[in-house]
């Protein structure tokens, strides 16, 4: 009996990591590593929030790029504090595919019209339990690696 607690046990021990490698669930993100640009450096304190969502097959991403809060809008906004607010905005959602290390987004629908035009991306990506780090490809201008953490499991 003590030897099958013990396999038993054993077992669900060596299991639980690979439990935790599951995209499925909610991701804030708390770390944002640029390599170039103004921007260039570690950012852990003043990461814009953000949300990142996925499903047995679909994601949802909204998140605010940057790293200064957007400003408060007036009643009377021009076109060019109107910008200001809604640039930095990114959001889409629609399919994705995981491939090892990297997973593929296919939009579905999303902010900017252009991104919808079904042409998927790439994203290289590293799981570890809780902590997911997402990195743009190489050769993109201002090359980042975000790091999200689980925020829900589903």
């Amino acid at each position: 009996m003590r030897l099958a607690l013990a396999i038993l046990v054993f077992m669900v021990a060596a299991a639980e990591p690979l439990l935790g490698q599951t995209l499925e669930g909610v991701w804030k993100p708390v770390e944002v590593v640029v390599d170039s640009g103004a921007s260039r450096g570690r950012h852990a304190t003043d990461v814009q929030p953000g949300l990142l969502i996925f499903t047995k097959r679909h994601y949802s991403t909204i998140f605010v790029q940057g790293f200064s809060p957007r400003p408060q809008l007036s009643d009377s906004a021009t076109n060019e504090e109107l910008g200001r607010v809604f640039s930095p905005f990114t959001a889409n959602a629609g399919t994705y595919q995981r491939g090892g290390s990297t997973i593929t987004f296919t939009p579905i629908v999303a902010k900017v019209p252009a991104v919808m035009s079904g042409r998927p991306f790439i994203l290289e990506i590293q799981l570890r339990a809780d902590t997911l780090w997402v990195t743009s490809p190489p050769g993109t201008s201002g090359r980042s690696r975000v790091t999200w953490v689980r925020a829900e499991r589903p």
